[in-house]
C-alpha cells in the first residue's frame, strides 16, 4: 500500500449481538514493497493479507482490529477507533491510513 496505493472502501455497521459463532471479517490482499513498523520489510513480489474485524464497541464508537501479514509472519496488528457520526482517521503505520466516516443516505441506497 504506500504512496501509490488505491483507496478502497466498504460499508460497515456495529454487530450488536456478538454471542454468535460467526465472526465477521473483511479480508483483502495487496502487493508488498512496504516496510511495516520500520522493521518488517516486504518485497514487491510478496502478497500481503489484510484483515479488518470488529474488536469491540462502546457507546458512540466501534473498535476495529486491523492486521497485515505474509504467509511467514504478522507485520502489523493494531486497533482503529471509529467514532459514530464523524470521520475518524488513524495513521496505523507510516504511509498506511485507516479512515472511517458516516455513510450518507446517498451512498446507502
Amino acid at each position: 500500500m504506500g504512496k501509490s496505493s488505491t483507496d478502497h472502501s466498504f460499508p460497515i455497521c456495529p454487530i450488536a449481538d456478538r454471542s454468535g459463532e460467526v465472526e465477521k471479517r473483511v479480508v483483502f490482499s495487496f502487493k508488498g514493497g512496504h516496510i511495516f513498523q520500520g522493521e518488517y520489510r516486504t518485497r514487491r513480489t510478496d502478497s500481503i493479507e489484510g484483515n479488518i474485524w470488529q474488536a469491540g464497541s462502546d457507546p458512540g464508537v466501534i473498535l476495529f482490529g486491523v492486521s497485515f501479514s505474509t504467509k511467514k509472519q504478522v507485520l502489523l496488528n493494531t486497533i482503529h477507533i471509529a467514532k459514530a457520526g464523524v470521520t475518524s482517521v488513524s495513521e496505523i503505520d507510516p504511509g498506511l491510513t485507516v479512515r472511517t466516516f458516516p455513510l450518507s443516505r446517498k451512498h446507502s441506497k
